[in-house]
């Protein structure tokens, strides 16, 4: 595993979720692993976000922010729109969405580092 401050690392990830606590505590974590964290609540927050800031390397998506897994639906727009961007799913039962990796809830904090860190490195 890397550490985010490694220049051969991009460091911007945003976090797409709707229950604050979660995308609190997972902000800080990321944080705490040297990365730069954006945030946002819902679909229009990210869209917004993501067309503003070209550097976001990464967007941790929940599936099932704003409901009825519209987070798949942000996924597909996000690599229609922004194809230089990884985009990781995170859902507590997987969904069917084609090449779009998933991180089962609940998940461990060096599990969530792992999966970054792989797919920033792919």
């Amino acid at each position: 595993m890397t550490a985010a401050n490694d220049s051969t690392v991009p460091g911007r990830i945003m976090i797409v979720q709707d229950d604050f606590l979660l995308r609190m505590e997972t902000s800080a974590d990321l944080r705490g692993w040297g990365y730069d964290v954006v945030e946002a609540f819902n679909e229009a927050e990210a869209r917004r976000a993501l067309d503003a800031d070209r550097r976001i390397a990464l967007v941790l998506l929940d599936v099932n922010v704003g409901g009825s897994k519209r987070g798949i639906e942000l996924a597909r727009w996000i690599k229609a729109h922004h194809p230089e961007t990884k985009v990781l799913l995170t859902a507590a039962i997987a969904p069917e969405a084609e090449s779009i990796p998933v991180l089962g809830k609940p998940y461990r904090p060096l599990n969530l580092l792992q999966h970054i860190d792989a797919l920033l490195r792919a």
